[in-house]
């Protein structure tokens, strides 16, 4: 595991993913970004009803998730899990004083994203009613 250690909100916190799985978050969230334009710019286009536009939230919040994690360098399955993921994505479990630092800042994760996929889907319903 890596000895560095970061701050996010306020919270010491060492990473629980390698380079590797940062990567990947940062794929996994580029893909849905994608997604998430795509599905919100046909929904705009065809001024959708206000229900279909809340399609646009799971997306959103996929590719918060994706880039929340490899930019905090903390996986809330992880932190879950109480393990550390190796670049070789294997994992090992962490100490105990690691695993409660990445479980709070996997909560704050999980809000974050869970408000940005509010935001999108509440900006296109806006979008596609004009």
């Amino acid at each position: 595991m890596t000895d560095a250690v970061i701050l996010v909100d306020g919270i010491p916190c060492r990473p629980n993913i390698s380079p590797a799985g940062v990567r990947k978050r940062n794929v996994f969230g580029s893909w849905n970004v994608g997604v998430a334009v795509l599905l919100a710019a046909g929904l705009i286009l065809v001024h959708a009803r206000w229900f279909w536009c809340l399609a646009v939230f799971v997306p959103a919040a996929l590719a918060a998730i994706g880039f929340l994690q490899a930019g905090r360098r903390t996986c809330v399955a992880r932190a879950g899990e109480g393990t550390f993921e190796h670049d070789d994505f294997s994992k090992t479990a962490a100490p105990d004083d690691d695993v409660a630092r990445s479980r709070r800042v996997s909560s704050s994760i999980t809000r974050d994203s869970i408000l940005i996929g509010v935001a999108a889907a509440a900006l296109t319903i806006i979008a596609a009613s004009l």
